[in-house]
């Protein structure tokens, strides 16, 4: 009972933080204490009481959910833009080599066998005509 007295009675407004859930629910208890010791009916502290502690289960909950739906969706970015980042790394070389073929000259290696070829054909003698006697 030398608790209770102890205690700031709610009607003391001034001094009383309610800035948290948590506040409001330790107010509440305070208030629920105080009727119990003055034989006051409780059955609408208790209901707001309950209600209180559920509404912040609730949000802690919703808290823990909403960070882990968010380190998923940063996750996913992630991978996404890594996905991204590996194929324009391999796009570009690969495009770069089909720039080179297409603009290097096709008959380079053909045209110096050719040439090598007709330069042989200049260089052997024509077949010798055989006497018959």
């Amino acid at each position: 009972m030398s608790e209770l007295q102890q205690i700031k009675l709610w009607d003391d407004w001034d001094d009383i933080n309610l800035s948290t859930p948590e506040r409001r629910i330790e107010r509440l208890e305070i208030l629920l204490c105080q009727k119990v010791h003055k034989g006051e009916d409780i059955s609408e502290c208790l209901q707001v009481l309950e209600y209180l502690k559920n509404r912040t289960t609730q949000q802690k909950l919703e808290s823990v959910f909403f960070r882990r739906v968010q380190s998923q969706l940063t996750s996913n970015s992630w991978k996404i833009i890594g996905q991204a980042t590996l194929i324009f790394l391999v796009a570009i070389p690969c495009y770069f080599a089909m720039y080179k073929i297409a603009t290097s000259p096709i008959s380079n290696n053909s045209s110096s066998e050719l040439f090598l070829g007709k330069q042989l054909l200049k260089n052997t003698p024509p077949h010798s005509k055989k006497h018959h006697r």
